[in-house]
């Protein structure tokens, strides 16, 4: 008897920096002969889920594992008008050049992207229109991205309500899902590098302090929405020591990724019957 789940789902979660782990666990997946026809994210998990609906995974990885450090904070276009540190118009174009943008009807699976708005603190899903719109709506970190004014709505980041989207992938049709939590809490040390007193490590550790907080948040929440609506596998790569910049890690986040992947490997393979 065929034992296989129906449609498979893949729920990528928030994390900032560390969202470079999703293609690993992708990568990962697909040695094992899971394929998803469902994939659903947050934030950075949004971008990479994008990446593989659209079937251009392999662009992102390799322009991601490219990024130096330069590269990040050259990409990081300044703010002063309020609502966030940077607009993330940089970046986002730097995204598009990498990408070809899709209307979300038309991709090869289905996809949605989770945002918050700002105005009413409600969850947003989006399922239609550009694809990289909906990819900067669900990926506006408060304090760090402004927010985008997207169908009448200003939206922020969707780990603020929602930050392994589980529950926008099950509406999307999957059967079994697969979640990729990020929310590791993170640890804060005042006497860091991070903490001292020059003008250039303040910022930094205003920073931490930032992205601390919202890890913190995240967790909390990530916690509480797994219990009402939990994923049928989960995988926890262990990326506490990322902080919020460390985009130009990525080999080092795709690795554990896939690392996350192998260590619940017998669980995926007796769950979805690939062996």
């Amino acid at each position: 008897m065929d034992h296989r789940p129906g449609k498979i789902g893949l729920a990528l979660g928030s994390g900032s920096a560390r969202g470079w782990a999703h293609i690993g666990v992708l990568r990962a997946l697909e040695e094992l002969g899971i394929t998803p026809s469902v994939i659903s994210g947050a934030s950075t998990g949004s971008l990479v889920a994008a990446a593989c609906a659209s079937d251009q995974l392999g662009e992102l990885e390799a322009w991601v594992r490219k990024l130096t450090k330069i590269d990040v904070w050259r990409l990081m276009d300044a703010n002063f008008g309020g609502g966030g540190v940077m607009t993330g118009n940089k970046l986002m174009r730097a995204v598009g050049e990498q990408l070809v943008d899709y209307p979300i009807e038309e991709l090869g699976r289905a996809f949605g992207a989770v945002a918050a708005d700002l105005q009413t603190g409600r969850e947003v899903w989006i399922r239609t229109g550009s694809m990289l719109d909906a990819v900067r709506a669900s990926s506006g970190l408060p304090g760090l991205f402004t927010p985008v004014q997207y169908d009448g709505q200003w939206l922020i980041d969707g780990g603020v309500v929602n930050p392994v989207p589980v529950s926008l992938c099950r509406a999307l049709g999957a059967d079994f899902i697969i979640a990729v939590n990020l929310n590791r809490r993170p640890s804060y040390h005042a006497g860091s590098r991070h903490a001292e007193a020059d003008s250039g490590s303040v910022q930094s550790s205003t920073m931490e302090v930032m992205y601390t907080s919202i890890a913190i948040m995240q967790d909390q929440i990530t916690r509480s929405r797994l219990v009402g609506t939990p994923p049928d596998a989960l995988v926890r790569p262990q990326l506490s020591e990322f902080n919020l910049m460390d985009f130009h890690r990525a080999a080092e986040a795709i690795d554990e990724g896939y690392a996350a992947v192998e260590r619940v490997k017998g669980e995926l393979e007796l769950a979805t019957g690939v062996r």
